[in-house]
């Protein structure tokens, strides 16, 4: 018959004790701060949909944290020209966000899928097509009515339409 007796003194018992605690601390710690960022994420996102469902846009919006505790918003919409200077809504957007909500957003990528289905692209070239979206009609449209021409001149030409140009602003 073979005995085993284990005896812990009460040192190695109370440093026993104490990793199982500063252990289990650290997990609920860590579950604590997942909880709390992806409640974060939530409050965020959920303000970005409603910042532009308020104007009738319908976005998709994916949080990603960054690093040091501040998140990047992506946000995909339908290609619209309210969105053409999307750098001036970005700005707008984050400090919004950062008044009402006390999150910082880094920074906003864009993102403006064009579908296209098998129809579409058979009656590209109809006036329904044209018609329904007038977005993709403005570039073609500015470029066939341009007022200036951008080319290399020799600085003699320079000089000479130059003095034009002066000319006009004498005789008005």
């Amino acid at each position: 018959m073979l005995t085993f007796t284990i005896t812990l003194d009460s040192l190695a018992f109370y440093i026993a004790v104490f990793d199982v605690v500063v252990l289990l601390s650290y997990v609920l710690w860590i579950f604590k701060r997942n909880r709390k960022r992806d409640k974060a994420i939530k409050i965020v996102s959920d303000f970005i949909v409603q910042y532009f469902s308020n104007s009738g846009t319908h976005v998709q919006v994916t949080i990603v944290p960054s690093q040091n505790k501040h998140f990047i918003a992506m946000v995909e919409s339908e290609p619209l020209k309210r969105f053409r200077y999307s750098n001036i809504i970005e700005s707008n957007l984050i400090n919004h966000i950062l008044k009402l909500t006390g999150y910082v957003v880094e920074k906003i990528y864009w993102r403006f899928p064009v579908m296209l289905s098998k129809d579409t692209v058979l009656s590209m070239d109809s006036d329904e097509q044209r018609d329904r979206d007038l977005y993709f009609q403005d570039a073609p449209a500015a470029q066939a009515n341009f007022e200036y021409k951008v080319s290399e001149v020799t600085w003699d030409q320079f000089e000479e339409e130059q003095s034009k140009v002066e000319q006009n602003k004498s005789e008005k």
